[in-house]
Formats: C-alpha cells, structure tokens, sequence
C-alpha cells in the first residue's frame, strides 16, 4: 500500500492493487495502463513516474517513488496505512485519449475535486 500525496506533502490517499482509496478508506478510482478512470469508467487523468496529472498534464498528486521532477515536497510522516474494503467491481474504461504533454505546473484543484471528474 502506498500513501498519496497532495503538493504540500500531506496524505491524501493511498493506492493499492491499482485501486485509489481516499482518507475515509472508500475506493474512488482505479489505474488501468496508467489512465486513472473512476467507477463510473469517467477518464481523469494519468500516473506516470509515480506523479499523477490530470487531463491537461497538471501534477495533481504523487508517490514516494517520483521523480523530482517537478519540485517534490518533503511528505509529512505519513499516518499508519488504513484497513481497506474490497473495492467494487471494475468496469471496463474506455479508451484513454492521449496524453497531454506532462506539465511542471500544479492543479490548484483539490485531490477530492479531481477524483469527483
């Protein structure tokens, strides 16, 4: 499991499985070659080199495991990893369309906004 984390460092959610989870432990999207869809197979955006962009190829969010690039904050301690539900069944998405080109600009929306589409 891995924590999520918004451009100020803080938890946001966590990643599992290929499953997005937010803080309440409730499944909100899924990852299927990299293209982020919700349950409602709705296309959001993408996860590449462990940063997650939106439509526009704004950063949004990102893992432990992304590149610097662009400027990463320092995580906070991240809070012990949560017991998770089985997520519900994942629909099939479709087609992703292309990606846009990866920006070093952040999404001034809120992780909870892009998750909603």
């Amino acid at each position: 499991m891995k924590p999520i984390f918004n451009r100020h460092g803080r938890t946001i959610g966590w990643l599992y499985n290929g499953v997005i989870y937010d803080r309440n432990n409730c499944s909100r999207a899924f990852i299927r070659d990299s293209s982020v869809f919700t349950y409602d197979a709705q296309y959001l955006g993408v996860i590449k080199q462990g940063i997650f962009r939106d439509k526009r190829g704004l950063c949004i969010a990102f893992l432990d495991e992304a590149s610097n690039d662009p400027m990463l904050p320092i995580p906070v301690i991240t809070p012990a990893p949560p017991i998770l539900p089985d997520p519900p069944a994942t629909p099939i998405p479709p087609m992703a369309p292309e990606d846009s080109p990866a920006s070093y600009y952040w999404n001034p929306l809120k992780w909870e906004a892009f998750l909603e589409g």
